[in-house]
């Protein structure tokens, strides 16, 4: 069984060039498929369905670039022209510390050396050429090219003819099996469907929110800064506290420390917004997974897989939860697989809302039921007899 295991790990290792496109894939067709289900509904061929929506994905992320795109060439041009002001101010930094910690001129004298290479570093030419060596290396690069190119049109293939690799994939179970089989992975279709339309959403939320506010104060890039805190908002802890964190040091450096406490203010309170109102309401059906073991998570997707092992390892975590948390439960507590189901998946379902007329019946009736029936006189200092004793 151990060999069995590490000849299956080692193939996954071989050939992980393919995983990149098919996770792609799949977060496409998770994020497409509701509209592409609701239009098949509504009578309309899947085809036409799958087509349909990425026409209107498509249109969205165009209309999203032309609006975001001129405001972030502006960002990275005002960015490139005020290096020069940044060398300078950390120089001076650099020197008025050293002077008050009362270093010797060898060391103000290194100062000045890294404040030459921080010049240098930061070059305009130099970034440039920088930006053009890693654009040529991304155009020449095999796995990229296969990722941007070949992800889409999996995701399209698997969104026309989804039903049917959903039977062909049951028909390879045995019989004998084929029902939990059946159940167990779709719990877990369910849970990185949810979280990877979920986060998403979630994602797109946050960076709208961040840019909002950090344009209120004011602070330079701010679209920039908003958008990178909302991409990273995808991988739990670091989207917040990275947006905090370059939106203090960016302020400090621009504005004032006022303006960077107040930027840390505003990313700590979209955090809590997150946390308790737009995640709850968003992630309805989600694991309940343990904050060390998020961390352990992403340690080792990051080791993996870098980046790209950083943004899968949550969602790969749940859907592991879900499948050995069923075994466990099942085989050797000897519960249900609907007991399995409630205490692994939590469903969060908002209150109700009442209308003001049902509030304003309900108030009405409460106080009909407290009144005591007709021709029956109450002393004074006697309290009505109440319907129960919870009343």
């Amino acid at each position: 069984m151990v060999l069995v295991l590490a000849g299956l790990v080692w193939l996954l290792y071989t050939v992980r060039i393919i995983w990149p496109p098919l996770v792609l894939a799949g977060a496409v067709v998770y994020l497409m498929s509701p509209l592409v289900d609701r239009m098949r509904k509504w009578g309309v061929h899947r085809l036409i369905g799958s087509f349909v929506s990425y026409l209107l994905f498509l249109g969205i992320g165009v209309l999203v670039g032309f609006l975001v795109v001129p405001v972030i060439g502006d960002q990275l041009t005002e960015f490139t022209d005020r290096v020069p002001q940044l060398v300078d101010d950390i120089g001076v930094f650099l020197v008025d510390l050293g002077e008050r910690l009362g270093l010797s001129v060898g060391a103000g004298s290194a100062v000045e050396t890294l404040q030459e290479w921080l010049a240098d570093f930061f070059d305009e030419q130099r970034i440039e050429e920088t930006l053009s060596q890693l654009g040529g290396f991304a155009r020449t690069g095999l796995d990229v090219l296969i990722v941007l190119a070949l992800g889409p049109v999996l995701a399209f293939y698997i969104l026309v003819d989804l039903p049917g690799f959903k039977e062909r994939a049951r028909r390879l179970v045995p019989d004998r099996v084929r029902p939990e089989v059946v159940h167990v992975a779709t719990q877990m279709a369910r849970v990185v469907g949810g979280f990877v339309r979920g986060q998403l959403l979630v994602a797109l939320i946050v960076g709208v929110l961040s840019s909002l506010g950090l344009a209120l104060l004011d602070v330079p890039f701010w679209l920039l800064i908003g958008m990178i805190a909302g991409f990273l908002n995808v991988i739990p802890f670091i989207g917040p506290f990275a947006g905090g964190l370059l939106a203090a040091i960016v302020s400090l450096v621009f504005r004032d420390l006022g303006t960077a406490l107040w930027s840390v203010a505003i990313f700590t309170a979209i955090q809590q917004l997150d946390n308790h109102v737009i995640s709850p309401n968003i992630l309805k059906s989600r694991v309940q997974l343990n904050p060390v073991f998020i961390l352990l998570a992403l340690l080792l997707g990051g080791s993996i897989g870098g980046f790209f092992g950083l943004l899968v390892a949550v969602p790969v975590a749940a859907a592991l939860r879900v499948l050995f948390g069923h075994l466990w439960r099942t085989r050797v507590l000897g519960e249900s697989w609907d007991e399995a189901v409630e205490a692994m998946i939590t469903e969060y379902e908002p209150p109700a809302r009442e209308s003001l007329v049902g509030r304003l019946r309900r108030a009405g009736e409460e106080q009909t039921r407290r009144l005591p029936p007709d021709g029956d006189e109450i002393e004074v200092g006697q309290s009505p007899e109440l319907d129960s004793p919870d009343q």
